[in-house]
């Protein structure tokens, strides 16, 4: 009688895909080829995070217990690392071990694609040296997810980088600046920061990277109404997502185009209006999702053609889109 665990891999592989991790978890302790099927699907997504009880994880030896094990080591697709609150306080004596264990732990993992990076911002400067003076190379990253402005200059170590968001809203420091970061990210197609939209903003952007497919811009509406910057979007002629501020925060007084009294629902459709009537039906690029908010309520609209923009979803989450 042919048993489950004595199937070819590939089959093992797609019937795993239909349980969910809990499931996979249970079956991976069946026997060593359901446990090596359901590794990649177990290790596919991984979060590094403060332990139980305020314990502080020895960094060194989970780097090395991940390493050690090729197929988790080559399984791992998006590492997330919110290590900020238990690092913090025990920066000091061993800071060189973490960051040359963190160093060699992103180096090492051959199909790592995301990076979500939430680390102290005293770590950034340190790490940078760890990579410039082994020559370290993060190549098979595509997406990198930073906390702050200070953690940008990773991108020079990502020479395949695809995609960059910014998550602070803290402010800029000397020297740093959005052609500055612009100039970090030349090949990205996805980019997002909390910088405010407005004309300077959007005109150094097409310069340096008009390629974008996505673009983020959750800053502050400056100066004039977010229609009125509608236009200037249509240098992105690859632009396929548009992610704006929360519709509580954009400037809309749109009563000249759309008469009526403005509310949250009611602002969103009126802007999916206006991308419709101002960006694409002018000659601008084919945008065909746009996302309203980072946290709290999120709300999605897929344009269907002829049906124009409706709305998708509306959740209260927050998001790393380049997951």
């Amino acid at each position: 009688m042919t048993t489950l665990d004595v199937l070819p891999y590939d089959i093992l592989y797609d019937v795993l895909c239909w349980l969910d991790q809990e499931s996979r978890k249970e079956v991976s302790r069946v026997s060593k080829s359901l446990r090596l099927a359901a590794t990649p699907l177990l290790f596919r997504n991984i979060r590094i995070e403060k332990w139980y009880y305020g314990v502080v994880p020895n960094t060194r030896e989970m780097a090395e217990v991940i390493l050690s094990n090729e197929a988790i080591a080559g399984s791992i697709r998006v590492l997330d690392m919110g290590l900020r609150q238990a690092l913090s306080d025990p920066f000091q004596k061993n800071q060189r071990t973490i960051l040359a264990s963190i160093a060699k732990l992103l180096t090492s993992l051959p199909s790592l694609t995301c990076l979500i990076l939430d680390l102290p911002a005293q770590y950034a400067e340190p790490l940078f040296a760890e990579f410039k003076a082994d020559a370290k190379k993060l190549v098979s990253l595509r997406s990198l997810v930073t906390p702050s402005w200070v953690w940008a200059p990773l991108a020079q170590f990502c020479p395949h980088l695809r995609g960059f968001q910014v998550e602070s809203q803290a402010p800029w420091t000397p020297g740093e600046n959005i052609t500055w970061l612009a100039q970090l990210c030349l090949n990205v197609t996805v980019f997002v920061c909390f910088e405010g939209i407005s004309t300077a903003t959007i005109k150094t952007l097409t310069e340096y990277l008009p390629h974008l497919e996505e673009l983020g811009l959750l800053g502050a509406v400056e100066e004039k109404e977010v229609v009125d910057y509608l236009e200037d979007f249509r240098a992105f002629r690859k632009l396929r997502t548009l992610w704006l501020p929360p519709a509580r925060q954009l400037k809309m007084n749109l009563k000249s185009l759309f008469p009526g009294p403005i509310r949250l629902a009611s602002t969103e459709k009126r802007l999916m209006s206006a991308i419709e009537s101002l960006l694409i039906a002018k000659g601008g690029p084919n945008v065909n999702l746009v996302i309203l908010g980072w946290s709290c309520r999120v709300a999605t609209y897929r344009r269907i053609p002829g049906d124009g923009f409706q709305l998708e979803s509306a959740q209260d989450i927050h998001v790393h889109p380049l997951t």
